[in-house]
């Protein structure tokens, strides 16, 4: 059904997705749908363009124009270089949430799960495109120092299900990292661990599926990576939000009196829990309808499953005749 009609009776709250996604050729078909479209994402793209490329300056690897590519061409199935993933997840959430905004579509709240506080941070006013930019490339230096020692797995269990493997395998590097829904967890910790949570999976249930991030976040052994982050992200300029922002880590809404940086690097050490995050959202927005700004819709399809009955929508994941219908454009 057209999207426009069903936001004039409810609250909107825009969510944004973490690291699991895959950012290859997510604005495809949304770039293809008209000239204002295209000018709205161009202008993002630029603005992340210009933090590469004054981060190539400096002798980093990434170069201008990569972030577009890999957003705008079918997956090839190539391996990326390191932080071109978190770059183009960044870029695409943000463009797709002005894409909305453009088209009359606002929130009344943004829920961002982990590395996706940046573009949550972003759409609440917070930082401009270009200091999530320089956010999100100041996390990745921050973990150089752990880069492929480790990552995380999508694991099909619940909490506690997931909790009850974690004691019976009792690797001391092997911890929780996010709760994403009922049926979905992810743990983190170096491959070997990974590996002992893969081989303790029962016959006849999906096995956990690595996420490729490079790292392994929300480990509690990385006080290190927080301490680098720190160091460089409380630089990048930042302002009081304008929007309700919840995150998943503090599993609440932020409020005047704290600090963004210092709750965003927490994403480094504790886990993330959307269940929990959902419930005091749900006591304070009343029937909202959820927009999942990622690429698949999976953040979409975990808020049904924790509130049965939520309208949830997910733009990247509609047809093209779809997606013209839900923004009201003309053919």
């Amino acid at each position: 059904m057209p999207l426009l009609p069903e936001i004039s009776s409810r609250p909107i709250v825009f969510l944004y997705p973490g690291q699991g996604g895959n950012p290859q050729g997510s604005l495809q078909t949304l770039y293809g749908l008209s000239e204002d479209i295209r000018h709205t994402i161009d202008d993002v793209l630029t603005a992340v363009d210009s933090v590469v490329e004054e981060r190539q300056q400096q002798g980093h690897a990434l170069a201008p124009g990569m972030v577009r590519t890999l957003l705008l061409t079918p997956d090839t199935g190539t391996a990326l270089p390191y932080g071109l993933k978190q770059l183009g997840l960044y870029t695409s959430a943000v463009a797709v949430s002005q894409v909305l905004r453009r088209a009359g579509i606002e929130p009344d709240a943004a829920l961002g799960e982990s590395f996706g506080e940046i573009a949550a941070r972003e759409c609440a006013g917070n930082i401009t495109v270009i200091n999530g930019a320089r956010t999100a490339c100041a996390l990745n230096d921050a973990y150089c120092a752990v880069q492929d020692l480790g990552d995380m797995l999508l694991v099909s269990a619940s909490e506690e299900q997931t909790r009850a493997v974690l004691r019976e395998i009792n690797h001391p590097q092997l911890m929780l990292a996010t709760v994403n829904s009922p049926t979905h967890t992810v743990v983190s910790g170096p491959h070997d661990a990974l590996q002992a949570m893969i081989d303790a999976t029962p016959a006849g249930v999906p096995p956990p599926r690595e996420l490729n991030i490079g790292y392994a976040a929300h480990h509690p052994q990385h006080i290190a990576i927080k301490q680098a982050a720190l160091r460089t992200m409380p630089g990048i300029p930042q302002v009081p939000l304008k929007l309700t922002l919840y995150s998943t880590v503090q599993q609440r809404a932020y409020t005047p009196q704290d600090d963004l940086v210092e709750g965003f690097s927490d994403n480094t050490i504790k886990p993330c829990h959307l269940p929990n995050t959902l419930s005091v959202l749900s006591r304070a927005i009343h029937n909202p309808l959820f927009i999942d700004l990622g690429g698949n819709g999976y953040m979409a399809r975990c808020v049904s499953k924790i509130l049965p009955g939520a309208r949830t929508y997910a733009p990247l994941t509609q047809n093209a005749l779809d997606l013209r219908a839900d923004l009201a454009l003309k053919p």
